[in-house]
């Protein structure tokens, strides 16, 4: 099988070269001129391979904080990432464990998903939000009159797929279970709250917010919760219907309009924050290691 090129990592932390081909240490481990040759091209200028172990040494210690930190990749996360990696070659995962350069790949795709969980662990601390006023600093600069409005809906539900009962009639579990829903919702026309039914007898996760759900898109949600939703006003409770697991009633939280290129923007702007905020991670890291660099020698 040819060497499969879009597996090749850029990046190494391997110090397994002859000494006179050490090129930076940071701490206790050395970089090699090895780790950078395959990007060194004879156009390459000084700054530019300075730039390359510049780049080896933050990598070499984020490797050492993920090491101290014992962050490890997921085995599914591993396996997700194998998957795609032989679907974009156009082979089978089998072909993929075959080829005699898989071990160097699942260590590098095991490198790639650490050095991402620490960043990830990093950005966390930042706490980081999105103004209004950075929001139309960034429309000042690069101005849009596109607008891609999309109607989203916040929803309460109740959800049941079986009950108990010691009924001995000929009922069936879906007679049950309609029964049960049009109780509750009996309850909730008499005064209790459809929070506090739901954090009893709902049968889904989101029983733990009393049944709330995030902000969902309307038009994507299933034909059956749309037609439930047509003639449905804010406070309202539905009728019992039944989807492809389950019976639920639902209660129309809020309405909104939201116009999806701010999300996008508003998105963006909080990645470039994060990212600054991991970088100025990084040179306090560097600020606290020890660095050589032996620019002689590239």
């Amino acid at each position: 099988m040819k060497l499969l090129l879009t597996l090749v990592f850029t990046f190494s932390f391997s110090a397994l070269a002859s000494p006179n081909s050490i090129i930076a240490i940071v701490n206790d481990t050395v970089i090699t001129l090895n780790s950078v040759s395959t990007q060194i091209k004879k156009t390459t200028t000084k700054a530019q391979k300075i730039a390359l172990v510049e780049q080896q040494i933050d990598l070499v210690l984020q490797a050492e904080k993920v090491q101290s930190l014992g962050i490890k990749p997921k085995p599914e996360n591993i396996n997700a990432v194998l998957a795609d990696v032989a679907k974009q070659n156009g082979i089978t995962l089998a072909q993929l464990q075959s080829n005699n350069q898989f071990d160097e790949i699942v260590s590098n795709i095991s490198q790639q998903l650490s050095l991402k969980g620490l960043e990830q662990l990093i950005v966390q601390r930042a706490n980081i939000a999105i103004t209004q006023t950075e929001v139309d600093r960034y429309l000042a600069k690069k101005p849009s009159d596109k607008t891609n409005l999309v109607k989203q809906i916040k929803i309460a539900q109740i959800v049941i797929s079986a009950v108990e009962s010691t009924d001995t009639s000929l009922q069936s579990k879906d007679d049950l279970i309609v029964q049960f829903l049009t109780k509750l919702s009996r309850d909730i026309k008499n005064g209790t709250t459809f929070s506090s039914l739901a954090k009893l007898h709902s049968q889904d996760p989101s029983y733990k917010n009393g049944g709330e759900t995030d902000w969902l898109e309307q038009n994507k949600l299933p034909a059956v919760f749309q037609q439930q939703l047509k003639n449905l006003n804010t406070g309202e409770v539905s009728e019992p219907f039944k989807t492809a697991q389950d019976w639920r009633i639902i209660k129309t939280i809020a309405q909104r309009k939201v116009d999806m290129n701010l999300v996008a923007i508003r998105a963006q702007l909080i990645q470039l924050k994060q990212r600054a905020f991991f970088q100025n991670w990084l040179k306090t890291l560097r600020k606290n290691a020890y660095i050589e660099i032996f620019d002689h020698k590239l």
